[in-house]
This record gives structure tokens, C-alpha cells and sequence, in this order.
């Protein structure tokens, strides 16, 4: 059996526990898995934000906004990945990555049109919005099978 020095032993050691915690912390970020964070926040907030037809007072107004700013949130909860076998590696994926992008965009412009009352602009990024979270996000997101 070949000699190992304790400088050896304890530099083989720190290398393997350094490849096992970088292991574990790229996924310590996240709680839920992509499929979770679409269904439960992104999917809801675009269909509120579609649905608005007339919003009159400025806390309907501001209910809105506060959907806006929950889409944006669900949008930066799954770009690093999330907890689900396919997640992390379903976000370097260009169709993915092309979709997250626009989600973000139209869920940015919503929120801007919610804070100039612009009811027009609403309903487009509404209808925007609704596709890539229904469609598209569910089709593509990493994890997508996975409950």
C-alpha cells in the first residue's frame, strides 16, 4: 500500500469536501421545484392580470401592481433553478432561457402599466403574460413532469 502523507490525506479531504458542498449549494437556494413556483404564483398572477377588465379605484389598482410585483418575484425564484431532478439543468436551455426572458419583460411592462392606471396597456400585457405562463413556461419549465 503506497504511503500517503498527512498533508496527502488532509488535501484530499478538503478537495472532496469542497466538491460535495458545492454540490450541496447549488441547489441550496431554492425551496420548491420550477413546476411549484409557475403553477402556484406565475400562472394565478397572469390570469388576475388578463382578467382585469376595468379596474376604477386606486386599490384595485394597486392590487394589480402588487400581481405584477409577484410575477417579477416568481420570475427570479426559478432563473437560478429549483429543487425538482430536472430543474437546473433544464435552465440552461435556450427555449427556457428565450421564455424567461419574455415572461420577464411582459411581467416588468405590466408592472409599469399598473403604475401609470393604464388600462389599454393592461389587457395587452395581460394577454402577453398569460401565454408565456400558461403555455410556454408549463411546456418548457425544467421539471415541468415533476410534483
Amino acid at each position: 500500500m503506497p504511503y500517503l502523507s498527512p498533508i496527502k490525506i488532509l488535501a484530499i479531504g478538503l478537495v472532496l469536501v469542497a466538491s460535495a458542498s458545492a454540490r450541496a449549494s447549488a441547489n441550496s437556494h431554492a425551496a420548491l421545484t420550477v413546476k411549484e413556483v409557475v403553477e402556484s404564483i406565475k400562472v394565478p398572477a397572469s390570469d388576475m392580470l388578463r382578467a382585469a377588465h376595468n379596474p376604477r379605484t386606486e386599490e384595485q389598482w394597486q392590487i394589480l401592481e402588487h400581481t405584477a410585483i409577484r410575477t417579477i418575484t416568481a420570475n427570479s425564484l426559478v432563473d437560478p433553478g429549483g429543487t425538482g431532478p430536472d430543474d437546473n439543468g433544464g435552465i440552461k436551455d435556450p427555449a427556457w432561457q428565450a421564455f424567461s426572458f419574455a415572461s420577464d419583460n411582459t411581467a416588468r411592462d405590466s408592472l409599469e402599466v399598473t403604475r401609470n392606471t393604464d388600462i389599454d396597456r393592461l389587457l395587452e400585457a395581460g394577454y402577453e403574460l398569460y401565454p408565456l405562463c400558461k403555455c410556454g413556461q408549463l411546456r418548457l419549465a425544467p421539471g415541468a413532469g415533476n410534483r
